[in-house]
């Protein structure tokens, strides 16, 4: 996808889609509502034949960069073409997606109906979360010669975050900081995460355009039975904006998952 001919351009979506088969325009504009709902952004042509959304640099150890969509597919006649950043990130998803197939950063996939829209949708999430923190991390200036203090990178993921999400999520990171007093906040798989000492982060939040959500499930039955309202996916805690937290719940799952 990064190639030189790959840039923005003031193609028309709805024109470009015209020129495709009835079959693939119904799958994109499924696609388009799908990533603008997770992006709050609006889709734009890269190149010929890319839908984007967002945009984000890259730069290869070769020393070649330049830009793609933080979110992107290509309705093609074959099949459909998504793009993803690697796939070491998703390894318990792909197994419950559905029927497709993987290139180098490409899903490819024979129709949309052939795979899981709730796997999917939480793929692209995960995505889009690190895209957009890589994104802002990036426009952080360091602190000298140093590396930038987690509290910057922290700051820079909140500064992308879709406004309508930030005092839930603010709330909610008072109640993880409450709860994990030992937590130090950082960025860990593009989201916040709470880590203890140099161990790895346990407990993640992020926000969204209609919701906030905490990763993962705790490991306690009981409360994962207490949870199951707010599941969505195999390890996502789904809180939408306009009803309150249920706090008492998830400052014990909060605790539970710095137990784990």
């Amino acid at each position: 996808m990064a190639d030189a001919v790959t840039i923005p351009t003031k193609v028309d979506v709805d024109e470009f889609l015209l020129g495709i088969t009835e079959r693939r325009r119904d799958e994109a504009h499924r696609l388009i509502a799908l990533m603008r709902e997770i992006s709050g952004l609006e889709p734009v042509m890269w190149g010929p034949s890319i839908i984007g959304f967002g945009s984000q640099h890259y730069r290869y150890d070769t020393g070649r960069e330049g830009d793609m969509p933080i979110l992107g597919f290509s309705p093609r006649k074959a099949q459909l073409t998504l793009y993803f950043d690697g796939w070491d990130h998703y390894s318990e998803l792909l197994p419950r997606l559905g029927k497709h197939k993987l290139g180098v950063s490409c899903l490819y996939v024979n129709k949309l109906d052939d795979v899981d829209g709730a796997v999917l949708r939480e793929m692209l999430e995960q995505c889009h979360a690190r895209g957009v923190a890589a994104s802002a991390a990036a426009s952080t200036p360091a602190v000298g010669a140093a590396e930038a203090p987690a509290t910057d990178h922290v700051a820079a993921y909140l500064a992308a975050v879709p406004p309508e999400s930030l005092d839930k999520l603010d709330e909610l990171r008072a109640l993880a900081s409450a709860a994990i007093p030992d937590g130090v906040e950082t960025i860990s798989y593009g989201i916040i995460g709470y880590r203890i000492g140099r161990k790895r982060a346990k407990a993640f939040v992020s926000g969204w355009r209609d919701h906030v959500a905490v990763y993962p499930l705790p490991a306690d039955d009981a409360l994962q039975a207490e949870l199951a309202p707010y599941q969505r996916g195999k390890g996502t805690l789904w809180f939408p904006l306009d009803a309150p937290l249920p706090r008492d719940l998830l400052t014990r799952t909060f605790e539970a998952l710095a137990r784990s």
